[in-house]
């Protein structure tokens, strides 16, 4: 066989196929980028809509057992003198604020009466602005100036909004009260309140690939009260 003429590439050609294929793995790994940054992204966003979402259905089962158990669940002189103070008997609404609503009742239907705090943590430390709850067992005392200092647990991280929570007389044809109402202070109103609004809004940790900026979501919910309130006598909600 005659191999005079045969031939191998150039380093001219070799250097021209190594370029092509080095700028097609650099085009196939840009778009690995950016699906890996899109799915963290999307992640991100998931999480923190989750997190929000589990809040909001916490808060709503919390607030269907504020009040209960109440005056109505036990025989007459049972209970110690004033009532709204025994351990045994969830006085309801305590106070709500903007970011701060705090009520008793029997939440894990145990028996036991809790004393349940959210509160808006304005810092801007640890992902703060940021939601948390205190949960603590109710001991015989004021409802205001009797009970254990709240031990808060962060619940909802980078919110929003600080005009959190709203409550309402009559939610389908009444106006948002002004707020802050508490129990000693606004007893009227307090034990008239029926319904209470919570609105979310909250931020990603994470800036999505496309638009550059971090996702935000709002969410909301409603709840009805079921049970009556300790303030005061003779109104909507009251227990007596």
């Amino acid at each position: 066989m005659n191999t005079k003429n045969d031939r191998g590439f150039s380093l001219a050609e070799l250097l021209i196929v190594i370029i092509v294929l080095m700028l097609v793995m650099a085009a196939i790994f840009q778009v690995i980028i950016m699906a890996s940054a899109r799915s963290a992204s999307e992640q991100a966003k998931l999480d923190m809509f989750q997190e929000a979402r589990e809040f909001m259905d916490q808060m709503s089962r919390d607030l269907r057992q504020a009040g209960y158990p109440t005056t109505r669940n036990f025989s007459a002189g049972v209970l110690t003198t004033p009532t709204a103070n025994d351990q045994r008997v969830a006085a309801g609404l305590i106070k709500v604020d903007e970011g701060e609503l705090w009520f008793e009742g029997d939440v894990d239907g145990t028996g036991t009466v809790s004393v349940i705090h959210y509160w808006l943590d304005p810092s801007t430390t640890n992902n703060c602005p940021c939601l948390k709850r205190s949960q603590l067992p109710k001991i015989t005392g004021d409802p205001i100036t009797g009970q254990t200092t709240p031990a808060y647990q962060t619940e909802v991280q980078n919110v929003q909004n600080t005009g959190i929570f709203s409550a309402f007389l009559k939610f389908q044809t009444g106006t948002p009260l002004a707020l802050p109402i508490a129990y000693d202070t606004d007893a009227t109103t307090m034990a008239g309140v029926d319904t209470i609004q919570a609105v979310l809004t909250v931020q990603s940790n994470l800036m999505d690939a496309q638009t550059r900026t971090k996702p935000v979501a709002t969410l909301a919910v409603t709840v009805k009260l079921n049970n009556c309130s300790l303030a005061t006598n003779g109104e909507a909600m009251s227990c007596n």
